[in-house]
């Protein structure tokens, strides 16, 4: 006899109370040596072989064309261009952030334009999604009602086989969390039973060339439910960032097997769903003021290029004060950026920080990884620390290394040209070589000459 976890399928040779694999209590099950071994079919007579050269793997010239659009520019431009037929989606994201909602709007998008729609919904009952329906869609506009349907059967294989049945142009699974395959002897959610849905959902994907929309659930470990198993077998990975009081939602692919992972897509959350922002360079700017300590970088997201506010507020320690550690708080960005830009400022950028706090915050929610920001985080720090106000015209492009040099950023040209048309008049980058440009350029090769 064996023992077998319910949730993460270890096997074991006793019982205990708790799986040494993943820490769950009361999970082990006893399971006879014939429901674990798995029958392998050796009749080689029963497998059909096909040569390569029966499918056409050259490269088409209008694949872009068996695209199609969700809707939402700013949601194509994420998923490369649109969805491709047989494409798994998987979207992830804090609870309440508005994964279902961007959905279903999607879905509305689609039946406008005739497409046939298929949403299982295992989260909610069919009455309480018609209400959201009736919320964000505007049903008294909509002609195509009954190209949605509506199934709150979680059977994964009774899906499977409505998708097979039906010629739907697109399917929504909320969530992978809420379907469960009978084959699978761990609980619902577990990471068997998401393992295997996942799969049969993949696999009539690609048999009928349906795409589907996988919502998944983020555990209490802040990643996708699973952990990552559900990760590697969909094709792309979309996950929606944005604080809980903050009305903007920032779409970022995590993988995309048919397009870039570089693109974000910006959406505002309103009484009436999500709204798309074609322009989030405004949205991040649209308040700022001229104070000290407030500084534009510019940043390279895929084919768009994003300007940002970057925030920093420096405190001096007073003399017989607090003697604690030196407090460096980043929001934006990550922690250790900022503790070595501030160390190569107090170095070799004639700006002395070790008896200061420095705090500094990227406007708008964004999260920045983008080395590009680090001159803009520079001159915030700097200008908080001397008191001095900014030009706002002027735009900071640049990587900034432990010598103090600043190096120029991939994507230079781009930023130019996009800073000219936006209206900005000045730009200091690093030192890079440029074409010609309409706006003032200045080029700093170290931070003594920021």
């Amino acid at each position: 006899m064996k023992y077998i976890c319910t949730n993460c399928e270890s096997e074991f040779l006793k019982w205990s109370g708790k799986c040494p694999s993943c820490g769950e209590w009361g999970t082990l099950e006893e399971v006879g040596e014939e429901s674990v071994n798995t029958p392998v079919n050796t009749n080689k007579k029963d497998v059909n072989y096909k040569s390569i050269k029966e499918f056409n793997i050259k490269p088409s010239s209008n694949a872009n064309e068996n695209r199609f659009s969700t809707g939402y520019s700013e949601l194509d431009r994420v998923l490369g261009g649109g969805l491709v037929g047989g494409e798994v989606v998987l979207v992830s994201g804090e609870p309440g952030i508005g994964k279902s909602t961007i959905l279903l709007q999607v879905a509305i998008n689609l039946i406008k334009k005739g497409k046939k729609i298929l949403y299982v919904c295992g989260e909610e009952s069919p009455s309480q999604l018609y209400s959201r329906f009736e919320r964000i869609g505007d049903d008294k506009k909509l002609n195509n009602q009954e190209n949605l349907m509506v199934t709150d059967s979680t059977d994964v294989n009774i899906v499977s086989n409505l998708i097979e049945s039906e010629n739907f142009d697109l399917v929504i699974v909320d969530s992978i969390q809420s379907v469960y395959s009978e084959t699978s002897r761990g609980f619902v959610g577990s990471i068997s039973q998401v393992r295997i849905s996942g799969t049969v959902l993949t696999r009539i994907a690609k048999q009928t060339n349906t795409p589907i929309f996988i919502v998944g659930q983020i555990n209490k470990m802040g990643n996708v439910a699973g952990p990552k198993i559900l990760e590697h077998i969909v094709d792309a990975v979309l996950y929606i960032e944005g604080e809980q009081f903050n009305q903007y939602r920032i779409v970022r692919g995590m993988k995309n097997r048919y397009g870039s992972t570089n693109e974000i897509g910006v959406f505002e959350m309103g009484s009436f769903g999500l709204k798309e922002v074609s322009n989030p360079s405004l949205v991040f700017l649209e308040d700022a003021h001229k104070v000290s300590g407030s500084a534009i970088g510019t940043v390279l997201q895929g084919s768009r290029v994003v300007f940002v506010e970057v925030q920093a507020l420096v405190a001096k320690r007073e003399e017989g004060g607090f003697t604690g550690p030196l407090k460096r708080v980043a929001n934006g960005i990550k922690k250790p950026r900022l503790d070595m830009l501030c160390a190569v400022l107090s170095r070799r950028g004639n700006c002395f920080l070790g008896d200061k706090d420095v705090y500094v915050n990227v406007v708008g929610g964004l999260n920045i990884a983008d080395p590009a920001l680090d001159l803009a985080i520079c001159a915030a720090i700097k200008s908080a620390s001397k008191d001095e106000i900014l030009d706002a015209s002027t735009i900071y492009f640049g990587e900034v290394g432990l010598t103090g040099e600043v190096r120029g950023s991939f994507g230079l040209d781009a930023v130019l040209k996009e800073s000219e048309r936006v209206g900005y008049k000045n730009a200091i980058i690093g030192k890079a070589r440029i074409k010609n440009s309409e706006i003032n350029v200045k080029k700093v090769s170290f931070l003594k000459g920021l």
